[in-house]
């Protein structure tokens, strides 16, 4: 098994383990909302919709599997997946990601400390 293959692999299970949570949450799933929704001191930003959070669970499914059924796309797929999670990475300078400005909620605790090193990990090696 090649170094490329046990990375691949290892993607591949840390998408459907995010797809399997999201599907959990679209549900009715309650489990760590606080940690996962931007937040502010007066409440959280935004509610996310049912089918909004089911959309990204299959999105999440999809980036899983792809390189295993869409072998002559896989480059392109990886460069989009970089510049995803790279953006992610950077965030929107107020709520999310290494520039944010709101740094005492629980959401920002948690996204420094696993969501922002997952999508670091994420968009290097795509």
């Amino acid at each position: 098994m090649t170094l490329f293959s046990i990375i691949q692999f290892l993607n591949f299970v840390i998408f459907i383990f995010l797809s399997f949570i999201h599907f959990y949450w679209a549900f009715g799933g309650k489990r760590a909302l606080d940690c996962v929704l931007p937040s502010q001191l007066s409440g959280k930003v935004f509610k996310p919709s049912v089918l909004g959070t089911i959309c990204v669970a299959f999105f999440l499914l999809f980036f899983g599997v792809f390189p295993y059924i869409l072998v002559g796309y896989v480059n392109y797929l990886y460069l989009l997946l970089f510049v995803l999670f790279g953006l992610r990475v950077i965030g929107d300078f107020k709520y999310v990601g290494i520039f944010k400005k709101i740094t005492n909620t629980t959401f920002a605790i948690c996204d420094k400390k696993y969501f922002i090193p997952l999508c670091i990990y994420l968009s290097v090696l795509f």
